[in-house]
């Protein structure tokens, strides 16, 4: 119920400050569990990816925000569960095929936090794990601009349209290199962003 009224006020907040321009939704799996692997620009991004496929979606969040009795309280409403940024954190990874296998769409961010270009950027290996062991999909998403709605290090929306282009799912085999499939997937978040 939560979800739903969350979605419903950041659907209303897109009308206002950045209507949502998509593309590729029909590669987005209508049932079971797929990764969506997106680049990560703005703070938005999580909740621009949510209103743009339309589904229920289980996110990762940095650990910190869980400190806050209140917000820990509404982000696991909202399908969010914790996860460490300065270490491996097998818990997190754990949780991730969990949600999986029983039918989640689970967003994750590569590149670990928020850089500006997809291309050069070091790669959390992490997001290659579960692709291999999950066997599920792996949707790349490619989101413009998300940044000009809400810049790092501020607090206040600015007007402005976002741009979100869904791939063609990928599916990788077991036994696969972690690091490669990793890097494979980039790769498709970055031929995404080349497209006009």
């Amino acid at each position: 119920m939560i979800y739903w009224i969350a979605y419903s006020f950041l659907k209303l907040l897109s009308l206002i400050f950045y209507p949502l321009e998509v593309s590729g939704r029909e590669y987005l799996p209508g049932k079971g569990g797929f990764i969506l692997a997106s680049n990560h620009i703005s703070n938005m991004d999580p909740f621009i990816v949510g209103l743009a496929t339309k589904r229920k979606l289980s996110y990762m969040a940095k650990d910190s925000l869980f400190k806050n009795k209140i917000l820990r309280v509404l982000l696991k409403k909202v399908e969010a569960f914790p996860v460490k940024r300065e270490t491996p954190d097998f818990g997190a990874l754990k949780q991730t095929l969990i949600r999986l296998k029983g039918g989640w769409p689970v967003v994750l961010f590569p590149e670990g936090t928020r850089k500006k270009s997809v291309a050069k950027q070091e790669i959390q290996s992490g997001v290659g794990f579960v692709a291999v062991k999950s066997a599920v999909p792996v949707v790349p998403v490619f989101i413009e601009d998300s940044d000009k709605v809400l810049p790092p290090g501020r607090k206040i929306l600015r007007r402005h349209r976002v741009k979100v282009k869904f791939g063609k799912p990928l599916i990788f085999q077991k036994g696969q290199s972690y690091s490669e499939v990793a890097g494979q997937i980039m790769k498709e978040i970055s031929a995404l962003s080349q497209e006009k």
